[in-house]
């Protein structure tokens, strides 16, 4: 079959996002001429476009090698890059495709979506603009600009381009995804959901949808929408700031004390700090999960909920309920008045009420693969203290320095979770 017909029946099925047909056909054309840069781009876009991005990556390097002034190559190593998470590779190949073709719209667009993910949205607003004097109905930039707007808190204008983007193209998924997720930010999390549905109408295998609409349903519960907007402010603040804020805390918190005690006050605003410090670490472990068991019993929730989810919500939820209820047995009960037993109850019911975060982070099915050695410490952690826990019940004598080892360990993951 003569190649001209074979790429062009490629670019149809790559339109109908039939690429395991696709790269067929492009396979076939490039038997025919191995060293066209534009059959192996096409091959490189079929392979991002199904998450094969190494591949892709490989692939695409060819054609430049083939062709080193084929800006589109660039803008597809861009895209690879940025979908990997790389934001400095990405952003790197991309002003290349703009130094190469600077009358393309879609490239600012992307480029300026990864200052967003860099947190530099002055640059990234100055590209989605740079790219909108080329096409100002140009979707990715017109998306790029209205997040940036809402980033930089200019709520008008982010409302004015998102309504803009809407009416160019009102049966976009991405369009609405974005403007649901800026909706979020601000608080309103009902008109977001509305949104992510409707996203998910045109493509229900969204996922970045399916997320949103999870969190804008999880917004309903108080707390959980408190704490993610917090998460948001804290996300924009970039790495620096999510590394130093738990020092911060622990400089504030030693002067406070400091300042207490040299007004007598010491031991009353040390508990009070202790508490609100305790009760806000307790509720960000713990409020995901109880918002996910919440969604099992929703409509729509349990269809967007995934199978880690649902297990974080049954496995954590009654192991926070237990160890409050145990705790609460051993204080307000003739089992807690000053025995050894009671004792040991107790720190039993701390330990069940602890689990409830490591068990709140595995990813279910439990596998301790090689490339998931993040999962091991809280695997570890939860096999930890079921023993302790059995030590408990067996031979309490020996407990005690076992459930020390626990609370280091504890811990540990707890601080190092604030870095992750």
């Amino acid at each position: 079959m003569d190649t001209s017909l074979l790429l062009e029946r490629a670019q149809l099925l790559l339109e109908q996002s039939r690429y395991k047909d696709a790269e067929t056909y492009i396979r076939r054309a490039l038997e025919q001429d191995p060293d066209n840069d534009y059959i192996l781009s096409l091959l490189g876009r079929c392979y991002i476009n199904s998450r094969r991005y190494d591949e892709g990556i490989e692939v695409v390097q060819q054609a430049i090698s083939v062709d080193p002034n084929n800006s589109f190559c660039f803008y597809l190593l861009g895209f690879a890059y940025y979908q990997k998470n790389n934001a400095v590779a990405a952003r790197t190949n991309l002003q290349k495709a703009i130094q190469l073709n600077p009358y393309a719209a879609e490239y600012f667009g992307l480029l300026a979506l990864v200052f967003v993910e860099e947190r530099s949205f002055e640059k990234a607003l100055e590209k989605a603009d740079e790219g909108l004097a080329l096409d100002a109905e140009n979707i990715t930039c017109l998306n790029a600009r209205s997040i940036a707007l809402n980033k930089l808190k200019r709520k008008e204008d982010a409302y004015e381009t998102m309504s803009t983007a809407l009416a160019q193209d009102p049966d976009n998924e991405v369009t609405h995804n974005v403007v649901g997720w800026n909706l979020l930010e601000r608080g309103q999390h009902r008109q977001a959901s509305t949104h992510f549905m409707e996203a998910l109408r045109i493509n229900p295998n969204y996922g970045n949808a399916k997320s949103g609409l999870k969190e804008s349903l999880k917004s309903r519960i108080f707390l959980y929408r408190w704490l993610l907007q917090y998460s948001f402010w804290l996300n924009n603040q970039g790495r620096n700031m999510r590394v130093a804020l738990p020092i911060i805390f622990y400089v504030v918190f030693r002067v406070l004390v400091g300042l207490s005690r040299s007004n007598g006050n010491e031991t009353n605003l040390t508990w009070v700090l202790v508490a609100f410090y305790t009760f806000f670490v307790v509720i960000s472990w713990t409020i995901g999960s109880i918002a996910n068991l919440v969604l099992l019993f929703h409509p729509l929730g349990k269809h967007a909920l995934t199978a880690r989810e649902k297990w974080s919500a049954l496995t954590s939820v009654p192991a926070m309920v237990t160890g409050i209820i145990v705790m609460l047995l051993t204080q307000f009960t003739a089992i807690g008045r000053g025995s050894n037993f009671s004792d040991n109850l107790f720190f039993a019911g701390m330990i069940c009420l602890s689990l409830a975060l490591p068990l709140g982070q595995i990813d279910y099915p439990i596998r301790l693969q090689k490339e998931k050695r993040k999962e091991w410490f809280p695997v570890g952690l939860v096999g930890f203290g079921l023993l302790i826990l059995l030590v408990f019940a067996l031979a309490p004598a020996v407990a005690g320095s076992l459930f020390v080892c626990y609370g280091v360990a504890f811990l540990i993951y707890n601080w190092s979770g604030a870095f992750r």
